[in-house]
């Protein structure tokens, strides 16, 4: 059991008792009343009629003192506002609710290890759906290994190795075969305890939760879910094209049967995991982006970006912008941002790691620049690192994600998101006046934040770090040049582009392969010339993929290899 949900026990146990006296005068259901449900749809109904029996209930006409009704209504509160904020990502809110609804099915609906295998069939594996046996065996996982399943699993099972597709191509995914051979090979001891939790986690994810995708997303190993990104829509589904298609029979692949994890850079189909219908699907994209989001999804708010209350990126879409219900959830707490050396692995990655500390020890404006999934936002966690700690950084963000204040508890951080008529650039403005030594520009996204990430690099702080998504140096340079003219009245190009190679002296390049290896492709210095806006990009180090080395094939320029080597003491 989760350790936050021991301290939710006590009231727990209080609400249900609560739940039996709002019964009172009602007859109250008895364990032998559960006989009748027979299917695991009768039982997710049952608890949710449960549950909103006592969030419905007037305790003011109850007859009870007032200190007592005043008890039962904070617990009752506490229900309601745990049934709307667990699939925000808050823990405590999703534990609460399973001990509740663990509760329910032992006390009112009278589950036991007699009644158990009614609804789900556990002591006949085979008659077991894909989804339940996945469901089953991690929770027979996390009580042996603690809350890292996913990552065990797939260390056990080898879910994460290529295979071949219909044409020979390489690809990573896991069907209904894979998991009942793992269940079957996972060589651990299952017992009611397992059981119950399944059961209990079935009911959430259906009526709370995030349906079959629920487990991924909340758990540590994965860095990322998406679902309803794939498959046949609803505009593109014919039925009497499948009844006379040559493989007649076989039913098509619709968007609500797709659901993709990535598994440490590895993009991984979950073929056996199906949100079942279209209206399912929905009801998550509808649900996950609520908890910081700035607007309601709907037809003329098409897309929206927010994030969860653990800080992950949520991106979901809908018809008919989109030609399906999805969504995309990004995580960030997966690897140990703090330990770079998990990141940067390859010969020589120690030289790397050397250089990328005396860029910030040395104080250098600097880049991280790559496409998205390659790491950027985990380097760039692991470089703060390096900061001198006297120093005040100011961190901002389109929304919270970094987490600097959780891995650097100890630094002066003040961080700050965009929020309504609240942007990005009255952010970086807000900041000019905050003391700020060092500042930390989650991404430039727009032209206008670029422009602003140059000003501040010029004369704002002591350093400026930013990600941004170019592939090349030379379209990074253009695009931040493009931005000071479009957006801060700067007349001349020339002028505009010697303000930035002035500002920006090292563009670190990040990227992934479809194995999910992460590496940097390249550290390119950017030396400016005494001929006006004319400069230098020179390739201090690349990265060899056929032999997986880093390479150092250029020499940092005399005048920053002194500052490098001030730095280094």
């Amino acid at each position: 059991m989760n350790i936050i949900a021991f301290g939710c026990i006590a009231g727990l146990l209080c609400l249900l008792g609560a739940g039996y006296y709002y019964r009172k005068g009602k007859r109250s259901p008895s364990k032998d009343d559960s006989s009748s449900i027979r299917s695991f749809d009768e039982l997710a109904e049952a608890v949710r009629s449960a549950v909103n029996e006592v969030l419905n209930t007037d305790l003011d006409g109850s007859g009870l003192a007032e200190t007592e009704i005043k008890k039962r209504k904070r617990q009752q509160a506490k229900l309601r506002l745990s049934t709307r904020q667990a699939c925000f990502g808050d823990t405590g809110s999703s534990e609460y609710l399973k001990e509740y609804i663990k509760e329910l099915l032992i006390n009112r609906l009278g589950i036991n290890e007699g009644t158990i295998c009614r609804i789900i069939p556990f002591n006949e594996s085979g008659s077991m759906t894909a989804t339940e046996l996945f469901e089953y065996m991690y929770m027979i996982y996390r009580r042996h290994y603690g809350i890292h399943v996913f990552g065990r699993m797939v260390k056990d099972h080898a879910f994460n190795e290529a295979k071949a597709d219909e044409e020979g191509k390489p690809v990573y995914s896991i069907d209904e075969a894979d998991i009942r051979r793992a269940f079957l090979d996972c060589g651990l001891e299952p017992d009611y305890t397992d059981m119950l939790e399944t059961l209990t986690q079935r009911c959430y994810e259906k009526l709370y939760g995030h349906d079959v995708a629920d487990l991924l997303i909340m758990d540590p190993d994965i860095d990322g879910v998406s679902g309803g990104v794939g498959g046949c829509t609803r505009i593109e589904y014919s039925y009497l094209e499948e009844l006379m298609s040559p493989k007649a029979g076989t039913k098509k692949i619709n968007s609500y049967d797709v659901i993709y994890c990535v598994f440490r850079g590895r993009l991984i189909r979950m073929k056996f995991l199906s949100f079942g219908r279209e209206e399912t699907l929905e009801r998550v994209v509808k649900n996950i982006y609520r908890y910081n989001s700035k607007t309601t999804l709907s037809k003329r708010n098409p897309v929206i970006h927010a994030s969860m209350k653990n800080n992950s990126r949520i991106v979901v879409a809908r018809p008919p912008v989109s030609d399906s219900w999805a969504f995309y959830v990004r995580k960030f707490a997966s690897t140990d941002a703090r330990k770079i050396e998990s990141l940067i692995t390859d010969k020589n990655a120690d030289r790397v790691i050397a250089l990328l500390k005396s860029i910030v020890e040395a104080e250098c404006n600097f880049v991280i620049s790559g496409n998205t999934g390659g790491g950027k936002t985990t380097l760039l966690k692991s470089l703060i690192g390096y900061i001198n700690p006297s120093y005040t950084l100011r961190v901002i963000e389109s929304s919270f994600e970094l987490n600097i204040n959780n891995l650097y508890p100890d630094r002066n951080v003040h961080v700050m998101q965009e929020r309504g008529d609240f942007s990005i650039y009255d952010a970086i403005t807000a900041s000019k006046k905050m003391d700020t030594d060092v500042l930390i520009l989650g991404e430039v996204n727009e032209p206008k934040v670029a422009g602003a990430f140059i000003q501040v690099a010029q004369s704002g702080s002591r350093m400026a770090i930013t990600t941004l998504h170019h592939e090349t140096t030379q379209k990074l340079i253009e695009y931040l040049r493009n931005a000071l003219v479009c957006e801060f009245g700067l007349t001349d190009v020339h002028v505009a582009q010697k303000q930035v190679i002035d500002s920006v002296s090292f563009d670190v390049h990040m990227v992934h392969d479809v194995t999910g290896h992460h590496f940097i492709e390249r550290i390119t210095q950017i030396i400016p010339s005494q001929k006006d806006e004319q400069y230098e990009l020179r390739d201090i180090v690349v990265f060899d993929t056929e032999k997986k080395m880093y390479r150092f094939v250029g020499e940092v320029s005399p005048s920053m290899t002194v500052l490098l080597k001030e730095a280094a003491g």
